[in-house]
């Protein structure tokens, strides 16, 4: 039975009538509330083991794990259980939430055991501190069932004594490529795109992160490219010494907001991002290949909402990285109205909802192509799921003729 409020909606739904009959006696009053006692206790005894299940996976095993294929089991695990639930209770943010839990936990568990591994190797403890951090969908605490590698590493500035710039800086590339490697063997596909400590771009001191942001922003050179930039305003601490973030990204937001061309370009980005509705609203489709007469939800749905609200957040001095925390502190703000608000929470969770759909129809299926999980054929689609996205989509555009209105030509 799910832990929705609809238990009790459904409840007074079915006894509305009988509950309003002032001449009922307190055995029938008694019984009627004790049928809503029982449907409540149920839900929330298959709640509470649920959440023991998951404290056993966590702490219990992921916690003590000693072997990488343990942490791979557990991974495969949690994705079923997680499956499980989305299924049952249709939340969206509780997949997030889950996988946050479970996939944080993998994490960390996965770099202390590189560090053992590292010391028994005769490279010693970590020379100076550092973070792991995780980007895109990982660092936005937004993961669905599938996942990649998207992480990077900053670490501190060596101050005198035995130790060396060279020397911290070959610990962390040893300790960046077996990290990645161990990930890959808990279960972390690593990124297609390369967004990895195990690459140079995406690992350094604080200082190299400082400047790699100020060669591309200012001089528009360097190893970072603008999307590169993009990435980094999802960053999230997972492990180590939390400051180092904090100190690159106080740097980081200052410096992006004050370079008005920058963020110009970045909002441009966000709001020419099309959708997949026609001027008439009928879906664009595309018309020959392996997705023929489908189109992409992710790209033409999904990533123009999370790169428009991101871009609006950061200009409004909102450094929230989580999508609907950020509509909800654009509204807090009064950047956006009420309307809108719900709308773009509506969008973001139909985007989602029909990605988990596809994925888990996908490895029913049999299906190994992760990026099939992204298309989606409308006319497989009942009406009312039409419905549902192309109202999504609409709310995506009037965000970005917003955001066009009172951003760009304010420029």
């Amino acid at each position: 039975m799910p832990l929705t409020f609809s238990i009790v909606e459904n409840f007074v739904s079915d006894y509305r009538e009988i509950m309003k009959d002032k001449g009922l006696l307190r055995q029938e009053r008694h019984r009627i509330l004790a049928i809503l006692r029982d449907q409540l206790q149920s839900s929330i005894k298959d709640y509470e083991e649920f959440e023991l299940e998951l404290a056993s996976l966590v702490i219990h095993r992921i916690e003590k794990a000693i072997v990488y294929e343990e942490l791979n089991e557990c991974h495969a695990r949690a994705v079923v259980g997680i499956e499980n639930f989305f299924l049952e209770e249709d939340t969206v943010t509780d997949v997030h939430d889950l996988f946050h839990i479970v996939r944080d936990a993998i994490t960390m568990r996965v770099l202390k055991l590189v560090e053992e591994d590292m010391k028994r190797d005769g490279l010693g403890d970590p020379p100076v501190e550092y973070i792991w951090i995780g980007l895109g969908s990982e660092g936005r605490d937004e993961q669905t069932m599938l996942t990649d590698q998207d992480n990077m590493v900053i670490y501190g500035e060596v101050n005198g004594g035995d130790v060396t710039v060279e020397t911290v800086n070959h610990y962390f590339l040893e300790f960046s490529n077996r990290a990645v490697e161990r990930l890959h063997d808990a279960g972390f596909e690593k990124c297609k795109g390369g967004v990895m400590p195990s690459s140079e771009k995406w690992r350094g001191s604080l200082k190299s992160w400082k400047k790699r942001l100020e060669d591309r922003i200012t001089y528009e050179k360097g190893i970072f490219e603008p999307l590169d930039v993009i990435i980094l305003t999802d960053a999230r601490h997972i492990y180590g010494r939390k400051q180092l973030l904090d100190d690159l990204l106080h740097y980081f937001f200052e410096f992006l907001r004050e370079n008005k061309q920058v963020m110009k370009e970045f909002i441009e980005t966000a709001v020419l991002m099309p959708t997949a509705l026609s001027f008439f609203g009928n879906f664009k489709v595309e018309k020959d290949g392996e997705y023929k007469d489908t189109f992409n939800i992710k790209l033409t749905g999904w990533a123009p909402l999370i790169l428009s609200v991101r871009m609006l957040a950061i200009n409004n001095g909102i450094f929230e990285v989580n999508t609907l925390k950020r509509i909800k502190l654009l509204r807090e703000m009064n950047v956006i109205k009420k309307e809108m608000e719900n709308d773009l929470i509506d969008a973001y969770l139909t985007f989602v909802r029909f990605r988990i759909m596809n994925q888990i129809n996908n490895r029913t299926d049999g299906n190994n192509n992760p990026g099939a999980a992204n298309h989606i054929n409308p006319d497989t689609l009942r009406p009312d799921e039409q419905e549902k996205i192309r109202k999504a989509m609409k709310s995506v555009e009037a965000l970005q003729k917003y955001i066009q209105e009172v951003l760009m030509f304010g420029q």
